[in-house]
């Protein structure tokens, strides 16, 4: 019986030791909080926070600074971001923004990607057919006309159905009066509605574009990585009617030195979707149904087109852009899907969210309305997932399997409307609470994020602020000049006046996502510094929270581009147009 006493105490003993890790990071995780910032600083032209831009960085824009921003910066089509940095409507963006662009230009004969464009006159500024830019001339509030119509009804789905047939025609009526591209943007889930009125320029026309070597340079395995070693720009002009360059009244001036680390800046662009403001049971659905079965999805196709690639090698040029773009999604769905395998980050929003119903249930009006949404979610969640679960497994090439598929797919239908309109319910309840101290999601509409240049740690090291030049040649040399850290033919022995030592590129404490490539990065002047382009690894969780530990921006540095635009290209007419901010 000792015996027996003694070797069973001894397995309790070894137990406690093996798992003492797991049984700490318990009680640790009891002890995580909300950050501030968890939500991000992805700010509205709507609600801008003067009253903490003051307190972080004592700077007070006036409505003629933020108006002046708005309307110097543009959305790119309908993926990008970008600007306006001349009186003579010259557009900045990033490269991989424009590399279907420079395709559409190439002419028998050229390769654009590999030699690079520059534009040495007007009259040589090629026109890229169906390529436009919006820029952002209004924002009019229309929340209480779309909540009046989707109140008027009990039943979620039709519920949803007159809201967005309220939403076409305000769409309709909007753009006929104002004569602009009107789109009603759903802000905090639906708490609040408004109308962006976009004037739209159809003539574009590319000026300068790097070669591919260079603005991409690293390829993917350098892609959300940092330090980085890009050129990632791009530069298009807008023209009028009449065939001539459009004279713009606002646009951002440039800043030949770029910005300091510490000194306040500002990504002025449009991130694409954040899911910041789902309750912890749907960031749970994303974490073990949503995205294991995308990244499956997505992996199985960049392997298709690998092996395509490498049987039919004179696909090249066309299977290269979308290699290029699948396998970006695939690092975003794995970084994600990393994130909210986090016990630390998932126990910031939890805490977040235990909070949130602190604050509803303490208040009687809020909580009479409120305190059930995210029980009668969560009870939504549990339908969803078995219906996943079961259309995962049919075989949708039979009619028979086909038939069965689209029934559970019309029962998800259902289910997703009455989702929504909970979720609808959960952004009035985070505003009512929170106010525009918390930022919207991101809906791929134009929004300021301030920060400051900073380096983090990382790998045991400390990644830098700022990189230069001559990070190019030590990975050139470093992989052997080999792909994708091959260089092209004029980079291979820069001209002696090219100085290595000017800043490449930068990292900043800015809230980007996809979306933000291209937005211009200014200073409180208002001045172009940098051009964001990317974000790290770290910042992936982005998605659904934002930490100012590791997440950086990167960026462009606006010195860098000089140097290279002079000393490199010699592109003098775009020099002297940057510089003095017209076609001299």
């Amino acid at each position: 019986m000792k015996k027996f006493i003694s070797f069973f105490t001894f397995f309790i003993f070894l137990f406690l030791c093996l798992n003492a890790n797991l049984f700490s990071q318990i009680n640790y995780l009891d002890t995580v909080k909300a950050g501030r910032f968890d939500n991000g600083k992805m700010w509205t032209f709507e609600h801008p926070p003067v009253d903490y831009f003051k307190e972080t960085y004592n700077f007070v824009p006036d409505k003629t600074w933020f108006d002046h921003v708005r309307l110097s910066a543009l959305r790119f089509a309908n993926y990008c971001s970008a600007s306006f940095v001349s009186e003579d409507g010259l557009i900045m963006t990033n490269h991989h923004c424009g590399r279907d662009a420079v395709s559409s230009v190439q002419l028998e004969g050229e390769d654009l990607h590999e030699t690079g464009f520059y534009a040495e006159t007007l009259e040589q500024e090629r026109q890229v057919k169906g390529l436009y830019v919006d820029q952002l001339v209004y924002i009019i509030d229309v929340t209480k006309e779309v909540l009046e119509a989707f109140e008027s009804e009990k039943d979620d789905e039709v519920k949803i159905e007159l809201r967005k047939k309220k939403i076409e025609e305000l769409e309709k009526s909007y753009s006929e009066k104002l004569g602009l591209v009107c789109k009603v943007i759903t802000l905090y889930n639906g708490a609040e509605y408004s109308i962006y009125a976009y004037k739209r320029y159809s003539d574009v026309r590319l000026v300068f574009a790097p070669e591919d070597q260079i603005g991409f340079f690293g390829g993917d395995p350098d892609n959300f990585t940092y330090p980085r070693y890009n050129l990632d720009m791009t530069f298009f002009r807008a023209y009028d009617e009449n065939g001539s360059p459009i004279k713009c009244e606002h646009y951002f001036k440039w800043n030949p030195e770029g910005a300091q680390p510490g000194e306040p800046i500002f990504v002025v662009g449009n991130p694409g979707r954040t899911d910041r403001l789902k309750t912890v049971a749907q960031l749970e659905f994303d974490r073990d149904i949503t995205y294991p079965m995308g990244l499956q999805r997505i992996s199985k196709i960049a392997d298709s087109l690998k092996l395509r690639l490498k049987l039919e090698p004179e696909l090249k040029k066309e299977l290269n852009n979308q290699i290029f773009f699948i396998e970006n999604t695939r690092k975003v769905y794995a970084g994600i899907l990393k994130g909210l395998n986090d016990p630390i980050l998932m126990a910031r929003r939890k805490d977040f969210e235990k909070k949130f119903k602190e604050a509803i249930n303490s208040n009687p009006e809020l909580k009479s309305k409120y305190a059930t949404i995210w029980d009668e979610i969560s009870a939504l969640l549990v339908q969803k997932k078995d219906i996943y679960k079961e259309l995962f497994t049919i075989d949708t090439t039979t009619s028979e399997g086909l038939e069965r598929a689209n029934i559970l797919r019309n029962k998800l239908k259902s289910i997703n409307a009455r989702e929504n309109v909970k979720l609808q319910l959960l952004g009035k309840a985070l505003f009512e609470v929170y106010g525009t101290t918390i930022p919207p999601d991101a809906t791929f509409t134009l929004r300021i994020s301030d920060g400051v240049i900073q380096g983090y740690e990382y790998n045991g090291t400390i990644a830098p602020p700022k990189t230069t030049f001559y990070g190019v040649y030590d990975r050139y040399y470093s992989f052997n000049k080999e792909y994708p850290w091959s260089l092209p033919d004029r980079w291979k022995n820069p001209p002696p006046e090219f100085d290595m030592s000017v800043p490449m590129n930068f990292v900043s404490t800015n809230d980007i996502i996809g979306g933000n490539s291209g937005s211009p990065v200014i200073n409180i002047n208002a001045e172009i510094i940098g051009l964001a382009f990317d974000g790290n690894i770290e910042s992936l969780p982005g998605r659904f929270i934002y930490t100012t530990e590791a997440n950086r921006t990167i960026s462009v540095d606006s010195k860098g581009i000089l140097e290279c635009l002079k000393n490199m290209y010699k592109a003098d007419r775009l020099y002297n147009e940057l510089t003095n901010g017209k076609i001299k």
